[in-house]
């Protein structure tokens, strides 16, 4: 716990976007794994697969494009934390902060 308090802001969400990679290629296993079981078995009335290709089931590259763009909107500053920033720099300056 130590150590998580310890991180700065860039720290601190290096380990977030380090986490939610390894959330899209655990996800891309489970999905792999659920193809590779079913690949035989999944087929429409007619009896042609469903999924004739691993990439209908689970785009991995739309699912990093979809977290790059969740981390983006998270990367926008909100108003206050952008004025705390500005007062904390201020206060490392030495300045009051008022």
């Amino acid at each position: 716990m130590k150590q998580a308090l310890d991180l700065d802001m860039h720290e601190y969400r290096l380990l977030c976007e380090a986490q939610a990679l390894k959330n899209v290629d655990l996800d891309y296993r489970i999905h792999e794994l659920a193809y590779a079981s079913n690949k035989a078995s999944l087929r429409d009335k007619k009896g042609r697969l469903i999924y004739a290709k691993f990439t209908k089931l689970y785009d991995y590259e739309r699912a990093l494009d979809r977290l790059k763009k969740k981390q983006t909107k998270k990367k926008e500053m909100s108003p206050q934390l952008e004025a705390y920033k500005r007062f904390l720099a201020q206060k490392n300056k030495g300045g009051d902060g008022s």
